[in-house]
C-alpha cells in the first residue's frame, strides 16, 4: 500500500478547522492570536489597545481599525495561520513576559469592550524555559 494523502487539515498550519480562539503570551515578547481569534475578534480591525488589570490578574485587547487610532495602539500583524501584537514592551513593563510561551482561551467582555484573558487559568504551554538544561 502506498501512501495515502491527509487533506482534512483545516487552515493555517495544519490545525483542524473547527480550533476554538486562543491567545498566546510568548516568551518572544509578541502576543500571539489563532486563526480563529483573528476571525472572530480582529475581523475587520488591523490594530489592537492593550489594557492590564492587575487586579483582576487579565489582560484586556480592544481591536481597533489600525494602529492610527490611537497613540497607544499597536498593529495586528495577520498571516493565513494567525496573527501577533508586538507587545514586548507592555508584556515588560507589568511583568507579564512568560518564560514559556502560554496559550489562553479569550472570552468577550461586553462592558469594556475587550477581548480578555484570565492570567490565572492557562490552557497550555509551548517549549521551555530558556536556560533549562536536558542531561
Amino acid at each position: 500500500m502506498g501512501f495515502e494523502k491527509f487533506d482534512e487539515t483545516g487552515r493555517g498550519r495544519g490545525r483542524p478547522a473547527g480550533t476554538s480562539p486562543k491567545i498566546s503570551l510568548r516568551k518572544s515578547g509578541s502576543v500571539g492570536v489563532n486563526q480563529a481569534a483573528l476571525e472572530e475578534y480582529f475581523e475587520d480591525d488591523d490594530g489592537a489597545i492593550l489594557y492590564f488589570d492587575e487586579e483582576e490578574d487579565r489582560i484586556g485587547i480592544e481591536p481597533v481599525g489600525d494602529n492610527d487610532a490611537d497613540e497607544a495602539a499597536y498593529t495586528v500583524s495577520k498571516t493565513d495561520s494567525g496573527g501577533t501584537i508586538a507587545g514586548q514592551a507592555f508584556l515588560e513593563t507589568y511583568e507579564l513576559l512568560p518564560e514559556i510561551t502560554t496559550q489562553y482561551v479569550p472570552e468577550w467582555d461586553d462592558d469594556n469592550g475587550l477581548v480578555t484573558v484570565d492570567l490565572d487559568d492557562p490552557a497550555k504551554t509551548y517549549g521551555s524555559a530558556d536556560g533549562d538544561e536536558t542531561e
